[in-house]
Order: structure tokens, then sequence, then C-alpha cells
């Protein structure tokens, strides 16, 4: 069987151990003394089942073959690093060094107690005690900390159990899976990416989306296949200078290096409606199937012991369907499938190259190329409402790592790319939205996006004494951006009812003439530093600062985000830590926002609204007339003089607990202050009471992107991690939060652009419980289970009358009468979801784990079968009103094949 990794992560355990620190008296130099690890934490970072024990058994075992990888504390292999085997008392038996991935084997030795020591410049020696027994062992994980001057770190006798740790990047509320648990538990499409989203806390991400961290720097997708991936984590230093947002706003992935020997692994996965439930809104059972084949290969170039290579590729088919659940303009209910099928392609290649002075290097190219139909189609958008979409890219990334010296060393990464994303509308006709009921005609969403752009960081890290300085540039985007916007060519018109719709009474209709093509370059450069000082041994803390600047927004130059953070545990070799932090968060406008500034600027690219205000003589016809909108005044988007860009300070403190020898528990309240967050308001809107007319009658709808936005969130994260049993092995967590605020993102208007703080409510991402189970088990022999459990509670509803009163041509009103809605007032549906995966290993070499291995899978997503709703009509004329149209998936079966050697 496979060996089951804590998921939790094993990264954050072994960090663990190079903070608890012990004083010693002794004649030896301090630095000169390793750091000590021994069995029992290793056996807990690994959270294995079996491969660590004796021979239990009492069957006689033959030669074992020891083996592992050496990393650095952010995860990084350390490649040329000397590896040493010792006897159990200290006598060496052989010595070796680690290849271009950090990896390193012994071969052949007999059961016993071993040590080894893993040795590299710049960080502290290391050594690892083990018992080599009957069951195979599982690859060890060696993170070597940089040497640091005048401390010592011993971690020996009863203490060696702990996995609380005073290291402030420690923090065990963190979410991480690696190699090993990513291949256990149940993972749809082998996406990573989407299955560790769920720990991400929606209210901490910012306009431009979850920050995607690949290797250390931002990118827009992983650069390698599924099974390149080495580890995944989630808020590991929440507060760490050298990321732009919070630990639960971006998610960490990091890839796997080239190998000294050929490796692979190989995959296919396979779905069919045959064996799946019926969506509980489509009409019929409709035949859906998905192939996936996917792979990766890594190893040495030639005959060279210090160049490798990774190689991987996948290729997607994916034919599903979308059921629509609309009535039709002659009041007749319309429930039918709609295929959506999906193509997918990926490449990647990666050559790296290690130096004699233990720098490392390594350059790759990566392809994608993807194409999907008939996007947006089902609930009540009609079929032909919908659109093509394609996505071309091409990536080149390049890491650069260099030693000065055993206190100072310097990393360079960046990429440079292209994507070319256009959107195709299926026909040329007009929109036609009947609020609450459907929406057709045609899509009117033809649109281009193209990107030539540079991500990058360079930071120098330098160890004095008790100190840890990181300093460094961090380029998030340099891009060159063209944004052709070709959409409401044609038109939008929408009607408030069905009936209004069949007298053909439009409530409003939307056009946009003149030229949609904008090209810019966007700028967002970063710098940060942070001093990570152990205090005591007992006591650790860290304060740094990250600049932020943005062009397009004003060029606010004055935007200095201070973090800190500390750990604390009462006494020295306690099983207890607290631990808190505070820091401020820039926001993002991503290029959006940038693109609307240049093509609404009156000239370039207008916008015509016309509105029929109700109860009154229609302005416009159905369809309208050249002339009808021949005096229509075009619209503008400008940016408030006093805009600045957005923050968010997020402040938390908390309690770790080991409660077992292989496990911890931990409390933790975190709150968080959105401030000056983005909205947009009409500034030209018609005035209350009568709402009739706009104050200035040459000027059509002025958006003004502004920054007024507040809001408010405070949560309770109780969380278990690591292994409580045999029977169960990974985490839990629990959340409690709420969550209020009065904008929701950039592009969101108030029901009245007069009185924007009347939408205080709860955030369209306000969850009060969340509940979430990831782990696995082999409670059955020779089979592996993994499992992930999601209980939550409902998002809110935003009830609307569907019309728009107040004239702005924005459908965004709230009923005031006979009973006043407040933004967010209906509650949505909540969440029921189990997912399953159990599989077995067959080994083609007997008793050879190492050995070329197939992996049998089989997945069931949603194994109860529980109607997932995506959310409520809240349209208060609609015949949906307070119901469903949607639904998450029912219960899917896949299965997986999987061959590494």
């Amino acid at each position: 069987m496979k060996t089951h990794c804590d998921l939790g992560g094993a990264l954050a355990l072994i960090l663990m151990l190079t903070t608890q620190v012990k004083a010693h008296e002794s004649s030896a130099p301090r630095d000169a003394r390793p750091l000590v690890l021994t069995e029992a934490i290793l056996l807990e970072s690994m959270n294995d089942t079996k491969s660590w024990s004796s021979d239990e058994d009492g069957q006689k075992a033959g030669p074992r073959s020891i083996s592992g990888t050496i990393l650095d504390p952010s995860g990084g292999a350390i490649p040329g690093a000397t590896v040493i085997l010792l006897s159990g008392d200290g006598k060496e038996l052989s010595r070796i060094t680690s290849d271009k991935d950090g990896s390193f084997q012994f071969d052949k030795f007999p059961t016993g107690s071993y040590k080894i020591e893993g040795q590299a410049p710049g960080f502290r020696d290391t050594i690892v005690e083990l018992k080599l027994g009957s069951q195979l062992l599982s690859p060890l994980r060696m993170v070597l900390p940089i040497a640091v001057q005048n401390e010592t770190i011993n971690v020996a006798g009863n203490d060696v159990s702990l996995v609380v740790t005073t290291d402030v990047s420690g923090n065990q509320n963190a979410n991480s899976l690696d190699r090993s648990a990513l291949d256990r538990v149940p993972v749809f499409d082998q996406d990573y990416v989407s299955m560790l989203s769920r720990f991400l806390d929606d209210s901490a991400i910012g306009t431009n989306g979850v920050s995607l961290i690949v290797n250390g720097i931002e990118a827009n997708g992983p650069g390698v296949t599924p099974s390149a991936v080495q580890e995944v984590r989630i808020n590991q230093n929440p507060y760490s200078a050298r990321f732009a947002r919070p630990g639960r706003a971006r998610l960490e992935i990091i890839t796997k290096g080239g190998t000294p020997a050929y490796h692979g692994s190989l995959n296919f996965l396979f779905r069919d409606a045959v064996f799946d439930a019926r969506n509980t809104f489509a009409a019929g059972k409709p035949p859906e199937q998905r192939q996936f084949y996917e792979g990766s290969l890594t190893g040495p170039i030639g005959g060279s012991k210090k160049t490798s290579f990774l190689l991987s590729l996948e290729s997607d088919k994916d034919d599903s369907q979308a059921a629509v659940v609309a009535t039709g303009a002659n009041n007749v209910a319309i429930n039918e499938n709609v295929p959506q099928p999906m193509r997918h392609f990926f490449g990647s290649g990666r050559v790296f190259h290690d130096f004699n002075d233990n720098d490392h290097f390594w350059i790759g190219y990566s392809f994608e190329h993807q194409s999907n139909n008939n996007v947006g189609a089902g609930g009540n958008v009609l079929p032909e409402a919908a659109t093509n979409t394609r996505f071309l890219e091409h990536e080149v990334n390049v890491s650069y790592r260099h030693i000065f010296s055993p206190e100072l060393m310097n990393q360079l990464q960046f990429l440079v790319g292209h994507y070319d994303a256009p959107v195709f509308s299926l026909n040329e006709n007009p929109q036609i939205v009947v609020s609450g009921f459907f929406t057709g005609g045609g899509a009117q969403a033809d649109s281009r996006r193209t990107e030539y752009h540079f991500d990058g960081t360079e930071f120098l890290t330098y160890v004095n004494g008790r100190h840890q300085l990181l300093f460094g540039v961090d380029i998030p985007d340099i891009s060159r951006r063209g944004m052709d916007d070709f959409t409401n060519m044609a038109g939008t018109y929408t009607f408030a009812t069905l009936a209004e719709f069949q007298a053909g009474i439009p409530g409003t209709y939307l056009v946009q003439k003149g030229s949609g093509h904008a090209v810019f370059l966007e700028r967002v450069v970063s710098g940060f530093i942070e001093d990570t000082i152990r205090l005591k041994p007992n006591f650790s803390v860290s304060v740094g600062a990250r600049y932020y600047w943005q062009n397009y927004f004003h060029d606010d130059p004055n935007n200095v985000a201070p973090r800190f953070g500390f750990a604390w545990a009462p006494t020295k070799n306690g099983k207890t830590v607290f631990r808190g932090g505070a820091g401020e968060f820039y926001d993002r406008t991503g290029p959006r926002p940038i693109g609307d500034l240049l093509h609404f600027n009156g000239v370039n690219l207008q916008r015509f609204i016309l509105s029929n205000p109700p109860n009154q003589a229609s302005v416009f016809s159905y369809p309208v007339t050249p002339a009808q909108l021949g005096g229509a005044p075009t619209g503008v988007v400008v940016l408030d003089p006093r805009l600045r860009i957005p923050y968010t300070i997020q402040y938390s403190v908390g309690i770790e607990r080991q409660v077992t020898a292989k496990s911890t528990f931990s409390a933790t309240y975190i709150g968080s202050l959105g401030i000056d967050l983005f909205r947009s308001r009409d500034t030209n809107a018609p005035p209350p009471p009568n709402f009739t007319a706009r104050p200035d009658r040459s000027l059509g709808q002025e958006r003004q992107i502004e920054s007024e936005g507040y809001q408010k969130s405070n949560s309770l994260e109780l969380t278990f991690r690591g292994k409580l049993s045999r029977l169960f092995s990974g985490q839990v967590q629990y959340t409690l939060a709420k969550t209020y605020n009065n904008t929701s993102g950039i592009a969101y208007f108030p029901g009245n652009s007069y009185s924007p703080s009347a939408d205080w409510a709860r955030s369209d991402n306000d969850r009060r419980h969340k509940f979430d189970l990831l782990g696995s088990t082999e409670v059955v022999k020779y089979f592996s289970i993994g499992a992930a459990l999601s209980l939550y509670s409902g998002k809110p509803v935003n009830v609307t009358t569907g019309a728009d009163a107040n004239n702005d041509g924005i459908y965004n009103d709230r009923p005031v009468s006979p009973v006043a809605y407040a933004r967010n007032t209906m509650h949505g549906p909540g969440l029921i979801n189990l997912d399953l995966n159990i599989e077995r290993d067959f080994l083609f070499v007997k008793g050879k784990k190492e050995g070329p291995t197939l992996t049998v899978g089989l997945n069931s997503f949603n194994v109860l079968n529980h109607q997932n709703d995506v959310t409520y009509v809240g349209v208060l004329s609609s015949v949906y009103f307070g119901k469903a149209v949607s639904a998450l998936p029912p219960r899917r079966m896949q299965l997986n094949l999987q061959f590494k050697f």
C-alpha cells in the first residue's frame, strides 16, 4: 500500500522541528551541533500506518532501502546535499549526494536502528533517527533549517512527539496536501486547485480573484499537469510579507523537479452517465462522458548527473450537459438538456541543472489550449443565449537560486507568457431578458482578451544571530493587454415581467456603438521586507512590510502594508502554543476595470441606455427605432477623484494544542475589516423621489468607480490535523463566521445610488457554518479509502422586484411595499456533499514498493446523491421566486487508473 501522509501537511510538522529550541551546556560550538529528528517525529510527519514500525509481525525481514528528499524551509529541493547513513551508535556506513530533485537512496541494509545526517552549505546539519523493520519504509522528507548563529536546536527524549511549534510560519490551522495525500483523497478530474479551494475564505479574496502562487510567484495556472504537482497549501504563514493577500485568499502550489533516474506516472480517468444519478432539473438522463489522459516523466538528460528534465502532458475530453428550467414567451415551461462539450490539452517541459557551487537553475515551457461550447446555458438561460469560448496560452518559466555564503542566499524566479481568449455568441440577435423567467435571443457577449505578461520575484535571505531577514521585489503583473469589447452591439432588451414582454413594453434597452478595441500596459509592482526573530527558545516574532503600486488608479504611491506575527509557548517544551498576528493587505483591480475606463470614455465605445419609466408613457418601443435611439446620450465610466486602493486589515489570535503524539487541535479567532472597498455608483442617476430624469440630460449613466465600501468579518476556526488512530489520518475544520458589507465588488451598484449606505447587510459570501473533512484510512486490508465531506449553511439571496422603479437602467431595485426588503435577506440553500475514493495498489515486483505500481481506484462524488441547489431565484415577480432552477451535479462515479514507475 502507498504511504499515507498527514493531510495537514508534513512540511508544517517538520518546520516545527527547526524551531523548538532547547539550550544545552556543551563545549562544542553551538552551531556545530546538528538538529536531531527521531523516528517518532518522522512517523508522525509521514502519517503512515505500518511502514515505520519494526518487526511487528514477527517475520524475518530481508534487506531494505532507505530513501527520501532533502528540502529547504520553503519546501524547495536542495540538490547536491551530503547525505550520510550512520549506524545506531553513530558509525558512518555510507555517504552519497542528493540529486537534482533533492532525492537520495541507500539500498540493501538489514533491519535495525539507523541515523541519517543531511548537510548543505547555508543550512543546519540535520540528523534523522529511524528504525528499519520488516515493513517497507516510506520516503523521508528532511527539511534543513537555514543556518542561524547563536541558536541551538535540539529535539530529543520525550519531546520528539511534538508537532506544535513556535515557528511563526508553523500555524496549525493551515491546510496542505502533499503528493501521497493527493493520491489518496477523492479529487474530481484531478483538479487539486478546486478541491483544496474549499478551505479558502471568500470574504478575504480580492477584486482580482484567488491569488495562485506557483513555486513562489503569482501565476495564471500550475504550469504542469496534476501528477507533476508535489504539494498544495492554503493559509501557510498567513501574515507573510512575501505575499499580497492573506493566507485564506491565496493557494500555493509546489511542483516536482528533475530526478537522476527515470520516474513517471500515467493516469486515466473515465466517467459515463450510465453509472450516474439523474440531475433533478434535467429533462431525463443525458448521455454524458468524460475521458482524461495525463502523465509525467522525469529523469536525467543523457548520462549527466547534473542535468535532468520533467515532461508532463494532459488531454481532456468532457461531454457534459446543462439543464434549462425556464418559462418561455408564451408562458410555457421549458425543460431541456443542452450539450456543453469541452476539449482541453496541456503540455509542459522543464530542464533542471545543478552547478558545482550548489546553485540551481531550471527553465520550462508550457502550452495550453481549451475550447468550450454552449457556455452559460442552463437554469433560466436558453441555449440560444449561450456562447462558445476558446483559450490559448504559451508560457516560459525561469528559476535560479544562488548561495553567496552560509548566511546569504538569493532566489530569482520569473515567467513570461501570452494568452488569447475569444468569446463568440451563437447568434447575433439582440438579447432578451425577462427577469426571473428566461434569457433568450443572442448572448451579445462577443469579446476577445489577449495578453503578453511578465510576473517575477527576486529576494534575498540573510541570517545573522537570531534574525532571519527576507527582502526583495515582487512583480505580480506587467502586461500588455488587448481587450476587444463587442458586447451588446445589437443590444439587450430587459422586461420586468412576462406580461410586459408579451405586450412589447421593455423596461430598458442597452446598446453599444463604436470601437471596442483597447490596448494598454498594466503595471503592478511590490517590494517587501520581513525579519523573523527568535527572541527566546519558546518565543518568536516576525515583523515586516509590503509596498504596493499599480497604474491607472491615480497612481497612488502611499500603499505600505505592515505585517506582524508571533508564536509563544508558555514552557520551552510544552504542548501548547499561543499564536497570533495582524496585517494590512492592499487590493488589486485586475484588467477589466482598466478596460472599462478606456472603452467608455464617451468617445471610443459609446454605451446607450434607454429607459421606459414605470407607469408613464413609453419612450421607446420593441424593437427600438433609429429615431428613438438617435437622441440618447452616451454613458461614461470615470474614477472618483478621491479614490484610493482599498485595503483589508486582518488580525487573529489562537491556541494550538498537541492532542496525541500524531495530531494537533487549534482554535483561532480571525477578524477583518475591509476599508475603502471598491464599488460603482451612477452619479447621474435620476434623483428621488420621482426618479424621472437624469440631472445632466446630455449624459447617460455615469458609472463612477469609488473606494467607499466597507466590510466587517469575524470568524472562529476549529481545526484538527494529523493521525488520530490507524482509522483516520487527515484534517477536519469547522468555521463559524459572520460577514457584513455594503458592496459586492468593483462592478456592484447599490440599489439606490443616492443611498448606498442602505446596502449594509450580509455579504454575498456570508456563510454562517462551514464544516470540512478531508482524510483517508486503511481500515480495510489491501485497500485505501479517502473521503471528503462538506457541510455548509447557505449564502444569502438578494430579493429584487424585477423592475427598474428608480429609472437608472439597473435591475437591482428591492421591494419597499408592502414589505421592505433589505439587501440579501433571503436564506439560500445549504450544501451536503460526501465524496469517497477506494483504491488498491498492485506491485509489479513483489515486495518492492518503489518499483512499478498499478493503482486501481473507484471514486464516487456526491455519494449521498443530495440535491445541492446552486441558489434561489430572488426576483419577486418570477414564478420561480424562492425556488432553485439549477443544482450541483448528482452522484457521479469515476474510474481512476494510475501507473507509476
